[in-house]
């Protein structure tokens, strides 16, 4: 083999066996000068996947710069279909406080990783698919 094969072969098992960049998601929470506050979520390295954030008591939905059919909003849950954004940005109504206590997780699906907004990285795979999608009622019986 002569030296230049050896170097372009060293460089791509080098690039091939780098680890993945890590998927997260960091909340920022600002308030705004009409009341109320907006939140934004910045996701890193996941380009098909799904947030979900629970709101406090207290605070009601206010809207969002998301698309409307990638959007879902049910009761204390706010759940957004991410396909290759780098931010989500939505609007609550409340005190601005309150914005410290959303909690969220992440999933990205095509890695099979999960983990919690704000968190350094994804958690377990398997323990991700036990602990964030919940028990949708009836759906076990129709799905069989």
């Amino acid at each position: 083999m002569t030296p230049r094969r050896a170097v372009v072969l060293c460089i791509l098992i080098a690039l091939l066996a780098a680890p993945a960049a890590a998927a997260s998601v960091e909340r920022t929470v600002a308030s705004l000068p009409e009341g109320g506050f907006e939140v934004t979520l910045t996701v890193t390295d996941i380009p098909v996947g799904g947030i979900v954030e629970t709101i406090p008591d207290g605070c009601t939905w206010a809207g969002t710069d998301h698309p409307e059919n990638r959007t879902r909003v049910s009761g204390q849950h706010v759940a957004f279909a991410v396909v290759g954004e780098e931010t989500v940005r939505y609007r609550m109504q409340g005190p601005a406080e309150a914005g410290e206590e959303i909690a969220g997780t992440w999933e990205d699906l095509q890695a099979g990783e999960s983990g919690t907004v704000g968190s350094d990285g994804p958690r377990n795979p398997g323990e991700a698919a036990q602990t964030t999608a919940p028990g949708a009622p009836g759906f076990e019986w129709a799905a069989a």
